[in-house]
């Protein structure tokens, strides 16, 4: 049977009587789930009468941080699904799920992949295997899958809806969350953004070079704005002290650090989540990679700049220096804005 074709229509409600369309995912924290967040978008408009179905064989931030901002365009979120191993009792636990109109599946273990293509109902399915293997049908003009989460996930809208998947847009935020931005950030200057934390030590550029960078920023007229957590106290002081002339926002609530990222001109962040944030805000972004894999975990935006170590013959954030990073804002901010 063919697959079901997509609209062109906007987002609209799904409808409940409809087949739903199931997105499978392993663990996903915040930085994982907002890769998937364009490839969320297109398969919302493309089938906008399909509920979707995001299901996690362990946790989601889709369920957590990001529900607020999926809330319109997800159904059901299902965590600790458990669909990995072992497989006799995965196989029960597919076959208890609903018919679906078409299965996107990002897991990358070929058995668990096969168990949903085989046990799962469904009317088209699209995985993320090498040479796209159990799917229905390959992207257009595509036979290697990307490298990058983001763009991987992308492929396999393109593959269902058979072309270009129409991807782009921000998040949505309240007139609270508006005005509690513009109070942070009055309008008549230019902000920068820092994001000096991440989960790992490893992908931390040090702190002195941030308060380096926000110095030279304040210098050419600029404000540093700097995201911190509210267990990051010890480094909201270090930076306060070293760089006086940055801004440090409270932002207890999620949408509240979102929409005071949409007021910056650019910003400057490790890989972490808060870095894929900031892209997910379509805020110019640059991104400090020493470590990980650029081609894998950069943040997927039309305006960003990597920086990496390797760079500089390095592997640590410690190689990357404080006027790379200067010179890759100077870039984005002598871009003309979309």
């Amino acid at each position: 049977m063919a697959d079901p074709a997509p609209s062109t229509s906007p987002v609209s409600g799904p409808d409940p009587t409809a087949r739903p369309i199931a997105v499978l995912v392993d663990r996903e924290g915040l930085g994982d789930s907002l890769l998937k967040m364009p490839f969320l978008r297109a398969i919302a408009r493309a089938w906008p009468g399909r509920p979707i179905w995001w299901i996690a064989s362990h946790q989601t931030a889709m369920a957590h941080e990001l529900a607020p901002f999926v809330r319109p365009l997800i159904a059901e979120v299902i965590e600790h699904a458990a669909l990995t191993r072992p497989p006799i009792p995965v196989i029960g636990r597919l076959r208890k799920l609903p018919p679906f109109e078409l299965v996107f599946d990002s897991r990358t273990r070929g058995l668990t992949v096969l168990l949903a293509r085989l046990f799962l109902s469904h009317r088209g399915f699209y995985c993320c295997l090498p040479g796209y293997l159990f799917s229905s049908r390959r992207p257009p003009g595509r036979f290697a899958r990307p490298r990058g989460i983001a763009a991987r996930m992308l492929s396999l809208a393109e593959a269902a809806i058979g072309g270009t998947a129409d991807w782009e847009g921000g998040l949505a935020l309240s007139d609270e969350a508006r005005a509690f931005a513009a109070a942070c950030l009055p309008d008549g200057r230019t902000y920068v953004g820092l994001a000096p934390g991440s989960r790992e030590a490893r992908k931390n550029w040090p702190l002195p070079r941030f308060a380096a960078l926000a110095e030279k920023l304040a210098a050419s007229g600029r404000i540093p704005v700097v995201f911190i957590g509210p267990q990051e106290k010890a480094v909201r002081e270090e930076l306060l002290r070293a760089a006086p002339s940055a801004i440090f926002p409270e932002t207890p609530r999620l949408e509240l650090a979102v929409a005071v990222a949409g007021r910056l001109a650019a910003a400057v962040a490790n890989d972490s989540g808060m870095g894929h944030l900031l892209a997910a805000t379509e805020t110019p972004l640059v991104s400090l990679f020493g470590p990980t894999e650029v081609a894998r975990w950069a943040p997927f935006t039309r305006r960003g700049i990597v920086v990496s170590a390797k760079e500089f013959g390095g592997t640590t954030m410690e190689d990357i220096p404080v006027d790379a990073a200067f010179s890759a804002v100077e870039r984005l901010l002598a871009q003309p804005s979309r």
